[in-house]
């Protein structure tokens, strides 16, 4: 096409560059006059309703939508025929698509320094921006892992925007595509065509989206069904099947195996996404984008960084990593590793060696000493008590019937008086005789010097044991052997990535093929969401044991998969002189530094853990023998008083 032959609508020439992509609709080129702005060339002729659509969109176009959005400039019409064709708007570039950001293996390879952080942060900006199009009384729609684009700096553009619901000129442009695993309940398995959305809808699309971005590609309505048949996301989504809501086993449903669970983003963060799949959402009231805008900035601030692998972020108010959780448990690796400290910095970790020299250097400690039993005489009060009079019951009671007797001789008619008077004589006798009453104080005071001294005692042999510090110093010692081990197992590893070149080079070039551009018959958007769930992404990934673990692929959907990378494998060619690639041996470098971080940090902290046990048995020993000691004493004169008066 001749660059003279285009122009805007205002009669400027347009002069056509080079072509940038190629999509369903249109092809986009670069502009001669502007390297800002590019052309949209339709494949086929404007409907009328497509271009006043467009004319519309250029009237209400504003600073925040053309921030956010790839928003209509203008129309391209023919210079002579005046015929619409195409459309302006900004250029898109050094940006990629919002699929290779959320999918873990695109993420390694495109987004190299992305955490955990910049996909919540990215899911800020993406509520940010639908917040802007609902704003100008527009609705997105279409809402598709291809219609937003990322920047390095986690910012976004929303593009395809000619697709959206236009509110504009008196008129409503409605959007009549869609895309059924973003489409909300209430309009699965519905026509698109003379749907008047609202942004309700578009909240479900955005929901799904920050859910894609939160946990790692999965789709919130890709799980386990415990019921008869195949639920796929399409239909699992109109019967409101969440598989990570707090009642999806009333909804027979179970999230994919190693997912962590909702709750990992935060109770109010979780709230968000049982309320935007809820069934009451139909009626409206979903989360809007400024809501969410807000819970990504709270959630992004309450993050921290994983003790064992620093390219690992998560919520704050976890005690352990989900991230590490997931790759022990099989999953792919989830985000670029991270050296634990920079390149080229000096380190200025204790040698281990030096650490076990001092732990070696420290005095002995054995088993907590026992309290030697102490041989002491009676006190003084205890032999002036003296000891009691066996025969003090006998004597006092003939001195008080004696009484009796003779005082009711001599005056028979006072013989009740005398009677009293014996009484009190017998008192008054078997007291002074058998001091009753001091004995039992003396064995009280025994009873609780025992008492004192026993409590001690046991405090003593847990606290003043040499076990914690035992215990720690042998944890030093295995997790410094670990570490002694590292470079054989750095060679051991080495020496494999030579035994598996052929191995190594044919999964390299199997993840070249994402299984999202793959045509395979039967395995549409939807079950490609599934499969993601899965951490099935490439054609490396696909491998028959791990599709059988997908609900839904039976035996059919095995083989078309398997045919597929089988298609692809038929184009590898095995370069027996090519080295290793570089990525195979940093990744197996990462792995030993790993190790050699997990080992020297483990076994520096069991270092301070048996430094820390020892000073505190030592001090314990020195501080509480003394003590120990007075309440032995106490005791043991305690009991030489007791059984000296008791005798």
């Amino acid at each position: 096409m001749a660059p003279l032959d285009l122009m805007d609508s205002q009669g400027r020439l347009i002069s056509l560059g080079p072509l940038l992509g190629k999509g369903g609709e249109g092809s986009v080129f670069e502009i001669l006059q502007t390297k800002g702005i590019v052309a949209k060339i339709y494949h086929k002729p404007l409907t009328s309703d497509r271009t006043e659509k467009i004319k519309a969109m250029s009237t209400i176009r504003t600073d925040a939508l053309s921030k956010f959005t790839s928003w209509p400039i203008d129309l391209v019409v023919m210079r002579k025929t005046r015929q619409p064709i195409g459309l302006l708007m900004p250029r898109i570039s050094n940006r990629k698509n919002i699929h290779h950001l959320y999918g873990p293996k695109s993420r390694l390879q495109d987004f190299p320094m992305a955490d955990w952080r910049f996909l919540v942060r990215t899911a800020a900006n993406i509520a940010r921006a639908f917040a802007v199009v609902h704003d100008a009384g527009c609705v997105v729609g279409d809402v598709n892992h291809g219609s937003i684009m990322v920047a390095e700096d986690a910012t976004v553009c929303l593009i395809d925007c000619d697709s959206f619901q236009v509110s504009a000129l008196g008129r409503q442009f409605l959007c009549e595509v869609g895309i059924e695993t973003f489409t909300p309940p209430e309009l699965q398995g519905m026509p698109f065509r003379g749907v008047l959305r609202t942004p309700n809808y578009d909240n479900f699309g955005l929901a799904v989206m920050i859910f894609h971005l939160l946990f790692m590609g999965r789709h919130p309505f890709a799980g386990r069904f415990s019921g008869a048949g195949d639920m796929p996301i399409s239909r699992a989504i109109k019967e409101f099947r969440f598989p990570y809501s707090m009642n999806h086993r009333a909804m027979q449903m179970d999230p994919p195996p190693g997912t962590p669970p909702l709750s990992f983003v935060s109770s109010d963060v979780a709230h968000l996404f049982e309320a935007a799949f809820s069934p009451e959402a139909t009626k409206g009231g979903r989360p809007t984008a400024r809501t969410w805008v807000s819970a990504m900035q709270t959630l992004e601030k309450n993050t921290k960084r994983c003790g064992a692998n620093h390219s690992h972020w998560h919520p704050a108010h976890l005690s352990q990593c989900p991230w590490c959780r997931m790759e022990v448990q099989g999953a792919n690796p989830l985000f670029p590793f991270v050296l634990p400290f920079k390149a080229g910095s000096p380190c200025h970790t204790p040698d281990l060696d030096v650490l076990w020299r001092q732990l070696a250097g420290l005095p002995t400690l054995g088993p907590a000493p026992t309290v030697p039993i102490q041989q002491v005489t009676p006190s003084l009060t205890a032999q002036k008590l003296g000891k009691p009079q066996k025969l003090a019951t006998p004597v006092a009671s003939i001195l008080g019937i004696g009484a009796f007797l003779a005082g009711t001789v001599m005056l028979p008619p006072l013989f009740f008086i005398w009677g009293i008077i014996g009484i009190v004589a017998f008192n008054i006798t078997l007291k002074a005789l058998s001091k009753a009453e001091e004995v039992n104080r003396f064995k009280e005071v025994m009873n609780a010097a025992d008492t004192r001294f026993k409590q001690a005692e046991s405090d003593w042999r847990n606290r003043a044991n040499e076990q914690a510090f035992k215990d720690a110093k042998q944890r030093f010692v295995e997790f410094k052997n670990e570490f002694d081990q590292i470079p054989t197992e750095r060679h051991r590893l080495l020496e494999q990535l030579k035994r598996n070149k052929k191995k190594l080079q044919l999964d390299r070039f199997l993840d070249k093929f994402d299984l999202e551009d793959a045509k395979i018959e039967g395995i549409g958007p939807g079950r490609k969401r599934t499969l993601e769930s899965y951490g099935i992404e490439t054609a490396k990934d696909i491998v028959p044991h791990r599709i059988s673990a997908v609900p839904g692929f039976g035996p059919r959907l095995i083989d078309r998969l398997m045919k597929w990378r089988q298609s692809v494998e038929a184009n590898f060619l095995f370069d027996a002189a090519k080295a290793i690639d570089p990525r195979d041996v940093a990744k197996v470098e990462q792995d030993v530094l790993l190790l050699r971080s997990k080992a020297e940090s483990s076994a520096k902290a069991a270092h301070t853990e048996a430094m820390q046990a020892h000073a505190r048995i030592t001090v314990v020993r020195q501080t509480l023998r003394s003590q120990l000691d007075a309440l032995q004493a106490a005791l043991a004169q305690a009991r030489a008083d007791y059984e000296y008066v008791s005798r």
